[in-house]
């Protein structure tokens, strides 16, 4: 295993202790807790900075929650979000909100693009991650200095319940919907999210199966598949 797969691993390994907590259980259309967590560059998991130090829609105020150590050194900074994830209910493109971006805002977007930033959510006490945005070296700008950057305006939410428990839960960033982010100019941008729910037999006790040492090395390697195929789209 190279040194940043082993890097990511012991990042991930840290967050145990946040999850090992007692079961949370809901009725259909109760609200779950998701935060918001970090950013940062898929090749170097010690870089992370706070989510809303980009232009992210974000609630009128925002609640940072109380770390433990583990997420301390882990750099974990949760806060509250826009989300509305409720137990078991599907949406299609419900609205986040309408951000008008300043052109500075839209440079701090582009650079975390060029650096394959990620960023990571938390729902129901469980990790997810998706991409930021995505540039094309292959589509260049018309003047040819350099490739052209996406912004990703759209996540899809898929998860799987078992009886009244989330048990498992990804965030994908669709590569159909993003804005064009080459130029530092103002423009106002639409962020929407979708959830598709299904059932799953696995049990609760198991739902942190995924995030084990021994399990980790295909979710990282389905992140960088992702990464591959969000360029190719």
């Amino acid at each position: 295993m190279g040194i940043l797969k082993l890097l990511f691993v012991t990042n991930l390994l840290l967050l145990l202790p946040f999850q090992l907590q007692s079961a949370n259980t809901y009725n259909v259309g109760d609200p779950v807790p998701l935060f918001v967590n970090k950013i940062g560059p898929l090749h170097n998991p010690s870089e992370t900075y706070q989510y809303y130090e980009l232009a992210f829609c974000h609630p009128d105020q925002v609640l940072e929650e109380k770390e433990s150590l583990g997420e301390v050194l882990n750099g974990d900074r949760l806060a509250n979000a826009l989300y509305e994830l409720e137990f078991a209910v599907n949406k299609t493109g419900a609205a986040l909100c309408q951000q008008k971006l300043n052109s500075g805002e839209i440079a701090e977007f582009r650079h975390a693009i060029t650096y394959n930033f990620y960023y990571q959510l938390y729902y129901d006490d469980l990790p997810l991650w998706a991409f930021i945005g995505k540039f094309e070296e292959g589509n260049w700008t018309d003047d040819g200095k350099g490739p052209k950057y996406f912004l990703f305006t759209h996540v899809q939410f898929d998860a799987l319940y078992n009886g009244n428990q989330v048990i498992e839960i990804h965030a994908f960033s669709d590569p159909s919907h993003a804005i064009d982010v080459t130029e530092d100019v103002d423009v106002k941008v639409d962020f929407t999210y979708s959830v598709s729910w299904k059932r799953t037999s696995t049990p609760y006790k198991n739902r942190m199966d995924r995030y084990s040492a021994a399990s980790l090395l295909p979710i990282l390697q389905k992140t960088h598949c992702s990464l591959l195929l969000i360029r190719l789209l």
